[in-house]
């Protein structure tokens, strides 16, 4: 499943881009992660607890990030968690780039292609993106707080 978002964030490109980089500061902008750990380099591992519909999920896995290069305001990462629980889990790829819309504004392009696996995938598409679009919109919000800290 592929998803690109669009969010504008109030805060200059610098700014956005000095979080954005630093995983287990950003990962704490989105809803449901509860820890994001250093392993080495640019590896980590982390976990999640997200809603889908009725059923809830304890996602755990491991973030690599594959690019960051300030010089094009571009950043790559991969992840993957599995649900022991009810079974499956997800494999994503998530860019970003950053665009200057002025002195103190940041639009932030998401692009992410993710595969939902076994049990995980059954929950179909529509009810998963408008968990994703959801999951953004706070991600959006959260950010916003952490650059003006509020």
């Amino acid at each position: 499943m592929n998803f690109e978002q669009r969010l504008t964030v109030a805060a200059p490109r610098e700014a956005v881009w000095d979080l954005v980089t630093d995983i287990p500061q950003v990962a704490l902008c989105i809803p449901g992660v509860t820890k994001v750990e250093h392993i080495e380099g640019g590896r980590y591992r982390g976990t999640m607890t997200v809603s889908v519909g009725p059923i809830r999920l304890n996602l755990e896995g491991n973030i690599s990030v594959e690019v960051q290069d300030k010089a094009t305001w571009t950043a790559a990462m991969k992840a993957d968690a599995a649900e022991r629980r009810i079974g499956g889990g997800v494999d994503a790829t998530v860019s970003l780039t950053l665009t200057e819309k002025g002195p103190a504004e940041t639009e932030m392009l998401i692009t992410t292609v993710a595969n939902f696996l076994g049990r995980v995938g059954e929950f179909g598409q529509p009810v998963i993106r408008k968990k994703a679009d959801s999951t953004l919109q706070d991600f959006a919000k959260n950010l916003q707080k952490k650059l003006t800290g509020g």
